[in-house]
C-alpha cells in the first residue's frame, strides 16, 4: 500500500477515527494493527522478517535487563569499593556483550543476507569466469518492506538496553508496534527507542484541532513534494539517464539533469517524510525530523547533518563512537600523537573512523560497485574536511576572504556541485555507467542549451518545464524562510480566515490540477524505500 494511494488515504482516515473514538488505553493497539495491516499489505509471505526481529530483540533485551539488574544488586551490596565496581562492570559488560553479538548478527546478518547476498555471487561469478568454472545460480530473495529501517531502529533499541539508558520492554506487543509503526516503515526516520516509546504506548492522546489541522497541512505539503515537483523532474532525470548514449547529450545538458535529480530526491524523500510526520502529528505522536534544509550547507560535512539527520545519528551513536573510542583507535591516536603531534593524535583517528562510517553508508544505499564509489567519494570529503582545517583557515587569510553572505553562497554552490558530481555515482546503473555520464559532462562545454529550446524535448513541454522550475524556486524559498526561523505553518494560522483558507484552496487544487499521476507515471514507490 503506497502513501501516495488513495487507497491509503482512505486507510488513513478510518484509522484516524477509530483511534479517537476508541478508549485511550486501546490507541497503541490500534496502531499495532494498523502496521500489521499495512506491513501484510506489501505481501504476507515478509511477514517473518519483522516477526523475527521482533521477537529475537524482545528476548535478547530482556537478558540484557536481567543482566542489568544483577549489577544493579551487585553495585549495591559493594558499597562504595570503586574497585569492587569496576570488576563488577567489566564481568558483566562481558556477558551482556554476548547478547547485543547475537542481536547484531541474526538481525543486521539478516539485512545483509537479503541485500547482498546476489551481489556477492554476481562478484564470485566473476572470478569463476576467469577460471572457466560453474556459474553460481542467484537466489530469489524476497526483500521486506523497510528492512533496513526497522533493523535500525531494533538493533538501537537493544544497545540503548545494554547501555542502561532504557529500560527493556516486557510486553511484546508494544515493542512490536515501537519496531513496525507503519508511518516510519517504509523509508524512516529512525527514531531512538527513548524518543517514541512514549508518544506510541504511554497513556493515549485527545483529539486535537490544531494539531489535527497542521498535521493535514503538512501532509499535503509532502504531496506537493512528491507529485508536482519529483514526479515532474523524474521526467528529465530518466531522460537524461536512459538516452545520454543514444541522443547524444552531453555538458550542461547532462549536467542539467543530474543536478535536477539532486532536487527530485530531496522532493521525494522529504515529501514523504512531511507525509508521515504530519500524519504521526495527527495522532499526537512528534517523530524526529529528517531533514533541515539540506541545501543550505557550506560543506559536505554539513550537508550530511543536515539530510537524512537520523540515519546519521544512528551511525555516530552506534557506530562512529564505539569505533573511534574502542582500544585499537586509541592506540592509533597514541602513534600518531607521538609521530605528528597532539592535533593529528586527535584528527587522524576521528577522520578514519569517519571514513569508514560514509563507506558503510554508502555500502547501505544498495548492493552495487557505483555505491561503494560513492561512500567512498563522501567520506574523502567529510574526513578530509575536518584533517586540512587549519590549511583552508590559512588560505582563506591570505586571500583575504569575508564571512560575508557573497562568500556563504559561493560555499552552498561549491557544496552542491560537489554533491551534484557524487550524484552520478548514486543515479547510474553501475560505475561504468556514471563514468560514461562524467565524460559526457567534461566533454563539452554547451551553454546555449539552457537558451534554445532544447530542454524543452526531453520529456516535458514549455509550461511543464517552467512549472517545475519555478516549483523548485518556491521550495528553497520556503527553506530559507524556514532557516531564517520563519514557522509557515503558524505564521499562516495567525492570518484571517480568507487568506488561510485561499492558501489551503490555492495548495489543494494545484496538487490536484498540476500533480503527475494517471497512466504513464508510478508515483507508487519512494526512492528511499528502496535502500
Amino acid at each position: 500500500m503506497s502513501i501516495i494511494s488513495l487507497t491509503f488515504i482512505g486507510f488513513a482516515a478510518v484509522l484516524v477515527c477509530l483511534y479517537f473514538l476508541l478508549p485511550r488505553k486501546c490507541q497503541w493497539g490500534v496502531l499495532l494493527a494498523a502496521s500489521m495491516l499495512f506491513y501484510l499489505s506489501s505481501g504476507w509471505k515478509s511477514i517473518v522478517y519483522i516477526l523475527v526481529t521482533i521477537g529475537t530483540q524482545y528476548f535478547l533485551a530482556l537478558m540484557l535487563e536481567r543482566q542489568n539488574d544483577r549489577m544493579r544488586e551487585e553495585f549495591a551490596e559493594s558499597e562504595a569499593d570503586g574497585r569492587r565496581k569496576k570488576e563488577i562492570k567489566k564481568k558483566y559488560a562481558k556477558r551482556k556483550k554476548k547478547y547485543v553479538f547475537f542481536s547484531v548478527l541474526i538481525n543486521v546478518g539478516l539485512l545483509c543476507f537479503v541485500k547482498y547476498t546476489n551481489f556477492l555471487i554476481e562478484n564470485i561469478n566473476v572470478l569463476l569466469r576467469e577460471i572457466q568454472a560453474p556459474q553460481l545460480a542467484a537466489l530469489n530473495i524476497l526483500a521486506p518492506l523497510g528492512i533496513s529501517f526497522y533493523t535500525f531502529r531494533s538493533v538501537g533499541y537493544v544497545i540503548d538496553v545494554y547501555r542502561g539508558k532504557v529500560k527493556a520492554e516486557k510486553n511484546i506487543g508494544k515493542l512490536a508496534l515501537y519496531v513496525s509503526y507503519f508511518p516510519a516503515i517504509v523509508q524512516g526516520p529512525i527514531d531512538r527507542y527513548a524518543d517514541v516509546a512514549e508518544q506510541l504506548y504511554g497513556g493515549g492522546h485527545s483529539f486535537d484541532y490544531r494539531r489535527f489541522t497542521f498535521g493535514a497541512q503538512r501532509m499535503l505539503w509532502g504531496y506537493i513534494k512528491k507529485l508536482v515537483i519529483a514526479e515532474r523532474a523524474a521526467v528529465i532525470v530518466n531522460e537524461v539517464l536512459g538516452q545520454y548514449a543514444t541522443k547524444g547529450y552531453e555538458g550542461l545538458t547532462v549536467f542539467f539533469g543530474i543536478a535536477l535529480y539532486s532536487f527530485q530526491i530531496y522532493a521525494d524523500f522529504s515529501g514523504g517524510m512531511d507525509i508521515v510526520c504530519g500524519l504521526s502529528e495527527i495522532f499526537g505522536i512528534s517523530l524526529t525530523e529528517n531533514f533541515r534544509r539540506p541545501f543550505m550547507a557550506q560543506s559536505v560535512a554539513e550537508f550530511w547533518q543536515r539530510w537524512h539527520i537520523t540515519l546519521g545519528a544512528w551511525m555516530r551513536n552506534y557506530l562512529f563512537y564505539p569505533l573511534s573510542l574502542s582500544p585499537a583507535f586509541n592506540r592509533l591516536g597514541k602513534k600518531c600523537k607521538k609521530i605528528f603531534g597532539d592535533r593529528w593524535g586527535r584528527v587522524i583517528p576521528t577522520s578514519l573512523a569517519s571514513f569508514i562510517v560514509f563507506v558503510i553508508v554508502g555500502v547501505w544505499h544498495g548492493a552495487h560497485w557505483k555505491f561503494v564509489v560513492y561512500g567512498i567519494y563522501q567520506a574523502v570529503f567529510v574526513s578530509t574536511g575536518t584533517l586540512f582545517e587549519p590549511f583552508y583557515e590559512k588560505m582563506r587569510a591570505a586571500f583575504r576572504m569575508r564571512e560575508d553572505g557573497l562568500w556563504q553562497i559561493f560555499r552552498i554552490l561549491r557544496t552542491f556541485f560537489i554533491l551534484t558530481i557524487g550524484r552520478y555515482f548514486s543515479i547510474a546503473a553501475s560505475t561504468r555507467d556514471a563514468l560514461g555520464l562524467l565524460r559526457a559532462t567534461f566533454r563539452s562545454f554547451n551553454p546555449w542549451v539552457l537558451l534554445d529550446g532544447s530542454l524543452y524535448t526531453m520529456g516535458l513541454n514549455r509550461k511543464n518545464f517552467w512549472l517545475l522550475l519555478y516549483a523548485i524556486v518556491g521550495l528553497m524559498i520556503i527553506d530559507v524562510l524556514q532557516e531564517r526561523g520563519i514557522r509557515i505553518r503558524s505564521w499562516i494560522a495567525e492570518r484571517n480566515l480568507v487568506f488561510r483558507w485561499t492558501i489551503y484552496y490555492m495548495a489543494l487544487f494545484g496538487l490536484f490540477i498540476f500533480g503527475m499521476y494517471g497512466p504513464g507515471y508510478d508515483a507508487a514507490s519512494f526512492i528511499y524505500q528502496l535502500f
